[in-house]
């Protein structure tokens, strides 16, 4: 049980169906809100009940003036609430940092397994260390501006800086200065646990139905960690053209959520 209120935002289907729940955990320096613009409304309409969880220290759940004492099985832990709190074993979505939140849930989960994961350009199972060297060797003013939102929250990277990171060339300047707006600092213990990470064995996650996205424009992401990721799941990654890192907000996110839509209708009619 948190010691902090978490929020589980619930979205309901617009049309009841006996599919499972979905639960959406977002990444990095963001909130639940990330999937309320696109992926929400089109995941209910299909009749999907939705439910997408803000992590501790974001959006609208507790423990923002203790953001930099959570870790990543704390946000696991997030998760388990969530799930307790659910009618039936939802479909967890992860995505960047929220999709190892998702791993880490597995692990610590075995014996009651969620009804599936689909993990959307998620951080691979052997952390964040890899995304920082490309960086740093191909777009040095870029992780220069990341550090420096994270040491200082009054700071934003500017929009052209935001939309080479995490967009394509072609998003919405709108919708994307309104979103380089809602960035916040991410725990510093998170992103510690994020790079340590490699210092382990990678542990086998127990067997469940897996879906595992990557996107061909990813510059924090690249192609061979999500198959690592996929690896682990056993399953094969899928990479989508014309797609950035932030793939339910990016330009083409239809595509994506087709994707996300066609397993979920294989998987469980």
């Amino acid at each position: 049980m948190s010691a902090h209120p978490l929020k589980i935002h619930h979205h309901p289907a617009k049309r009841p169906s006996q599919r499972p729940p979905l639960l959406f955990v977002h990444g990095g320096y963001t909130n639940a809100r990330c999937w309320e613009h696109n992926f929400i409304p089109y995941f209910q309409q299909k009749g999907y009940d939705c439910h997408a969880l803000d992590l501790s220290g974001h959006g609208a759940s507790g423990g923002h003036e203790r953001l930099h004492d959570f870790g990543i099985k704390d946000y696991a832990r997030d998760v388990a609430h969530a799930v307790a709190e659910l009618p039936a074993r939802p479909v967890l979505i992860g995505h960047s940092m929220g999709g190892f939140v998702v791993q880490r849930y597995l692990e610590m989960h075995r014996q009651h397994p969620p009804a599936g994961v689909a993990l959307m350009a998620s951080v691979p199972p052997f952390g964040i260390n890899a995304s920082a060297w490309r960086m740093l060797t191909t777009a040095p003013d870029l992780l220069a501006a990341l550090n420096l939102f994270q040491a200082n929250e009054h700071y934003h990277p500017d929009i052209d800086q935001a939309q080479r990171l995490l967009f394509s060339a072609d998003v919405d300047r709108e919708r994307l200065s309104d979103w380089v707006r809602r960035f916040q600092p991410e725990s510093m213990r998170a992103i510690f646990d994020l790079s340590m990470i490699s210092l382990f064995p990678v542990s086998h996650l127990p067997a469940v139905p897996a879906l595992v996205l990557g996107a061909a424009n990813d510059q924090l992401i690249a192609p061979h960690e999500v198959v690592a990721t996929a690896c682990r799941l056993g399953v094969t990654a899928e990479i989508l053209p014309d797609m950035a890192h932030l793939m339910m907000l990016d330009t083409h996110w239809e595509e994506a959520a087709k994707r996300l839509e066609g397993w979920l209708r294989a998987t469980w009619g």
